[in-house]
């Protein structure tokens, strides 16, 4: 056995050893490779913050420069000569005020680096002046407070693109929450295409777009770009409305994006970039295809290696280990007839001559157990008899020393018929009509001594040619009437009571006697439990031993308090189990 267990735990150790290769390579690999993932993620996602923050601090620039423009004009005295163009209209040349005015919005609009358009608008005289001949104010604009910075219009019509980016700006600037009483109204506009020229000049070493995202005013972004794409990638981050910088990776469609995102604080929205993570990832994914390839061929080796070493090896122990369960069946006829290589050959020959002498000597020790068996359950039997031979010898004494013959008559009768049945010592097992003639035997004799015993047997008649041990019920009975009716004045009575239940076959003895509270039931339960007992005439004991020992440990007795008074005691056989 000694050598078995070696070889079992070669070959294990070889196959762990070789499954521990693989796993500890794969899983440096697998560290490398995301260390160098999470490398070129955040230099990839540091190029594309600063080309963003470069791209957006030129953005805020040139948004600055248009806004700084039109607060200088508000100031331009010319400007204002139009605002009180109809106080001053006798001190200045109205058409002169009016081809100045046009030429300093026409050279402020153009000096800005966004397409753009200046008006400006006189309240009272519902006159307005702006740079492109072809725009108009929105007389809307007075109903309604002016609103703080840039807005974002998008266009009326769904299949047109862009929209228009304006600020609005009232004179005097206290009157933007009542613009209709206002002097005068400057707006200056640009078209959003602009911002998509710009979103589309900018240049990503990994391919990806950018374009802006308001979660107010939705999306704008250049021509070329797949708007499905931009809006699952917007749904997917969530919140977009906080004032900073930041980057995730998103995956949209079983696609996995880098997105970017920059605030302008100029405009209020958030210039956002996204690049297929792939395409950063592309350099790597050579190296790993070598490395799976490599992997594969070595897996593939250490496969063959474990196939040649289960044919060489394991299937002999295999075999072996066969041999052995079926020799712990008791199977002893097993023998090895498999011819492998020399040294499983002398193996399996040495097992064979062991299965030979391990068969003689089981059988030997088999027998020599059955006959020790059998001498300690008679010997168990015996020890029974004595305590109810004692008690009837000194009654028949008693009642002849008082010349009362017609008791020592029946006691005689009734202690011969008893001796009779528990004398036949060449058959163990009895029936169960035999046992309850016992106990009738039994019960007539503590009546002659005790005179104050009454009893009730209640067993089906198919139970009573069930096969059970000798002398099984009766102890039950006499510990009833020794330790329970004994030990209380008056009148007693015993039920005996017997059923089938599947396969088990349950007794039960109870008694009025004097009972026993918990503590002293758990310890006798615990006394009859003991695997031996040094003193000897403990009837309960012996039959609790008796039934573990033939019908095995789902057999035995069970103790509760009674409800005539005494205790209840449960004789359990699990006939599954019998020997």
């Amino acid at each position: 056995m000694i050598i078995l267990r070696q070889h079992v735990n070669l070959f294990v150790k070889m196959l762990l050893l070789f499954v521990a290769v693989i796993f500890i390579t794969l899983l440096l690999y697998g560290r490398s490779y995301q260390q160098d993932v999470k490398v070129i993620t955040q230099q990839v996602t540091n190029a594309d913050l600063s080309n963003l923050e470069f791209f957006v601090q030129q953005l805020d620039g040139n948004i600055d420069q248009l806004a700084t423009t039109a607060y200088t004009l508000l100031r331009d005295p010319t400007v204002r000569d139009f605002e009180q163009i109809g106080l001053l209209d006798h001190l200045i040349d109205r058409n002169e005020t009016i081809r100045s005015v046009l030429e300093k919005l026409s050279l402020q609009s153009v000096t800005s680096n966004l397409v753009n358009t200046i008006t400006v608008y006189n309240v009272e005289n519902k006159d307005y002046l702006s740079s492109d001949s072809d725009s108009r104010i929105d007389p809307s604009l007075l109903s309604s407070p002016l609103a703080n910075g840039w807005t974002y219009t998008a266009p009326t019509d769904q299949r047109a693109s862009g929209g228009d980016f304006r600020m609005v700006l009232s004179d005097p600037a206290d009157y933007s929450s009542t613009p209709q009483l206002a002097n005068m109204i400057m707006e200056v506009r640009f078209p959003a295409s602009n911002l998509q020229k710009l979103l589309g000049d900018i240049q990503a070493p990994y391919g990806g777009y950018t374009f802006l995202y308001h979660p107010g005013m939705g999306l704008i972004n250049p021509p070329g770009t797949d708007a499905n794409i931009i809006q699952g990638l917007v749904s997917s981050l969530g919140n977009l409305s906080s004032q900073k910088n930041d980057y995730s990776i998103v995956t949209y469609k079983d696609k996995r994006y880098l997105v970017s995102s920059v605030w302008s604080s100029s405009l209020g929205w958030q210039v956002i970039h996204y690049s297929p993570l792939e395409q950063m990832l592309k350099p790597l994914e050579s190296s790993r295809s070598s490395f799976f390839t490599a992997s594969f061929v070595l897996l593939g080796l250490g496969i063959l290696f474990s196939l040649l070493l289960f044919r060489q090896i394991q299937r002999p122990i295999n075999v072996l280990l066969r041999a052995v369960n079926r020799l712990k069946e008791g199977q002893w006829s097993t023998r090895i007839r498999l011819k492998t290589n020399s040294e499983f050959t002398v193996l399996n020959e040495s097992f064979n001559e062991m299965a030979v002498q391990i068969q003689s000597l089981i059988e030997r020790v088999y027998m020599e157990q059955l006959r020790a068996k059998d001498a300690y359950l008679k010997q168990l039997q015996s020890q029974i008899n004595p305590h109810f031979l004692y008690n009837c010898l000194f009654f028949i004494k008693s009642k002849a020393g008082v010349g009362d013959t017609a008791a020592v008559t029946a006691m005689a009768l009734n202690l011969g018929e008893y001796y009779r049945y528990i004398t036949r010592l060449d058959h163990d097992m009895t029936t169960v009509g035999d046992e309850l003639k016992l106990l009738e035997n039994y019960l007539s004799i503590q009546n002659l001594r005790k005179q104050r015993i009454e009893y009730n047997i209640e067993v089906p008649k198919p139970l009573l040619g069930e096969a059970i041990p000798r002398l099984l019920i009766q102890p039950l009975v006499e510990n009833a009437i020794v330790h329970g009716i004994e030990k209380k004045a008056g009148a007693g009575y015993i039920s005996i009571s017997g059923k089938a239940i599947g396969e088990h076959i349950e007794f039960t003895v109870e008694d009025s006697g004097a009972g026993m509270n918990d503590s002293e039931i758990n310890g006798l339960l615990a006394k009859l439990n003991e695997p031996e007992r040094g003193e000897s005439g403990c009837g309960l004991w012996n039959v609790q031993q008796r039934l573990k020992h033939q019908f095995g440990p789902a057999s035995g007795l069970s103790i509760q308090p009674s409800e005539l008074g005494g205790i209840h005691v449960k004789l359990r056989i699990d006939k599954k189990e019998g020997k």
